[in-house]
């Protein structure tokens, strides 16, 4: 290989990288604003992709705490960790009345594939969120955590 073969490898895979890490700093999340519905679905999602469930936990509303035990909530919240450890939140929508609100993200979760590369999957989740006193609370998950068929099918006993 020649002096010239040499510098056009090294350009390109300098370009190659730069592009990686240009696309990967893109890629990241807008900051939804302070306060708003979107915002405090964006930092519970965080704190859940973080493993810090206890702060993602008093974003629950009063109610979902009623039937969901903080002790529920981390082991359920545990078990889907790997998921959402490799996955980025796309806010979509806000449906926004004055005491309660639906908010809509795609859940983009990355995976490696054999050999080489990786596989993209992506869904959307939906969050109900309540006013209480000034602050947006969750009232409602989608994502696979008990809470959820406990308040969907609170007479339903565990077969």
């Amino acid at each position: 290989m020649n002096k010239a073969s040499i510098l056009v490898c090294i350009a390109i895979g300098l370009i190659l990288v730069t592009s990686v890490i240009a696309l990967n700093i893109g890629n990241k999340p807008s900051k939804m604003p302070e306060g708003s519905p979107a915002r405090i679905v964006q930092i519970f999602l965080e704190y859940i992709s973080s493993e810090n469930y206890e702060s993602a936990y008093n974003f629950l509303s009063i109610e979902l705490k009623k039937t969901c035990s903080f002790t529920d909530f981390a082991a359920d919240s545990y078990n889907e960790k790997a998921r959402y450890s490799r996955s980025t939140f796309k806010h979509l929508t806000t449906h926004l009345d004055d005491l309660e609100s639906v908010v809509l993200v795609e859940v983009i979760e990355v995976e490696p594939a054999f050999p080489i590369g990786t596989s993209e999957n992506s869904y959307q989740e939906k969050f109900n969120l309540v006013k209480e006193n000034t602050n947006w609370k969750i009232s409602q998950l989608q994502f696979p955590i008990n809470c959820l068929m406990t308040l969907e099918n609170p007479d339903k006993s565990n077969d």
